[in-house]
């Protein structure tokens, strides 16, 4: 990337935060926030580790981390899943795991194009020139067609500007689902949801997971997670069968998400819950004529919801979105 595409991209985020300016007055000095302070690795196993986010969000007190990278330490490098949502993120990654190991980082791998889980390639890419990035195609195309500067964007804005001087740095290998992967001593199986009638949509049509079966883990980006966030870009139904799915092919094994702690299948199982109960009863309600906003309260009231959702973050402010993504679905369905 030239130095007038680099200064092009970057002013985007000025001019969606119009806060503090990116550049001191030698444009070759590009002005980048403060490091972001480390947080502790969580060790799954021999080989697996994770970074748990504790908030469900991005804040400027949080400089927008609030999602899980992973790594996994192999005979001959290291695989980092999740590189985080800046260059800032990526480097405590780095950081955290040049204290477990002084082996180099050899793959990085992007589950899907949402921004917290990729615009840290950027450190990287830094770090490592030559290191692959793995991601679905979706990812690609998504990235091409703005969620780059889409989502840095966003950061800048939610966190004050916490993950400026972040350069959009895509992916540049092609993973679609199915393959299997030997690094060193250690076999990476890839996992894409399949399913046309469901547009092969769990969170997004872009999800891969990475399962490590020698250690019985598998990291699952954001097909599950006890957090209600964002459903517009995935399918009730795709989740539902997924869900189903993978509590019978991982049973025993320990799931590492984007979000929230590790945990066995009950993740699956509470993911399958909860967007069925709101499927079920929308296909209900839809029928005796009630709009989304009546639906809401009988949705809530339901024993799921009041027992095990309602604690999770997010509940009273965005259930109301998975309710109106979820009738949507449901009248496309009818055609």
């Amino acid at each position: 990337m030239d130095r007038r595409e680099f200064i092009r991209m970057m002013g985007l985020a000025v001019g969606a935060t119009a806060l503090t300016p990116l550049y001191a007055a030698d444009e070759d000095m590009v002005v980048k926030a403060p490091p972001m302070p480390d947080v502790p690795a969580t060790q799954l196993s021999e080989k697996c580790w994770y970074i748990r986010a504790k908030d469900p969000e991005p804040t400027p007190e949080n400089h927008g981390f609030f999602s899980n990278p992973g790594f996994i330490v192999t005979s001959e490098g290291v695989v980092v899943l999740e590189p985080g949502g800046s260059v800032q993120i990526g480097e405590m990654i780095l950081r955290q795991i040049r204290k477990v190991t002084d082996k180099p980082v050899v793959m990085v791998i992007n589950t899907h194009y949402h921004g917290d889980h990729w615009l840290g390639n950027h450190a990287f890419v830094e770090a490592y020139p030559d290191v692959p990035i793995y991601a679905h195609p979706a990812t690609f195309q998504k990235i091409k067609d703005g969620a780059g500067d889409f989502w840095l964007n966003f950061f800048n804005r939610v966190t004050n500007n916490a993950v400026m001087g972040t350069i959009v740095t895509p992916p540049n290998k092609v993973l679609k689902g199915g393959e299997v992967l030997k690094v060193g001593d250690t076999e990476l199986r890839i996992h894409h949801y399949s399913n046309p009638d469901y547009e092969d949509r769990v969170h997004t049509e872009s999800d891969l997971m990475v399962e490590v079966p020698d250690q019985k883990i598998v990291y699952i980006g954001d097909v599950a997670m006890r957090r209600i966030a964002n459903a517009a870009d995935g399918s009730f139904r795709g989740t539902i069968d997924a869900m189903q799915r993978w509590q019978k092919q991982f049973a025993g094994y320990t799931l590492s998400p984007g979000h929230g702690h590790h945990d066995d299948i009950q993740l699956f199982k509470d993911q399958e819950l909860f967007f069925k109960t709101i499927w079920d009863n929308v296909a209900k309600y839809y029928e005796e004529g009630l709009s989304p906003f009546e639906m809401k309260p009988k949705i809530m009231a339901e024993p799921f919801m009041q027992q095990v959702a309602s604690k999770w973050p997010g509940y009273q402010s965005t259930l109301g979105k998975f309710i109106s993504v979820a009738v949507q679905e449901y009248e496309s369905s009818m055609f």
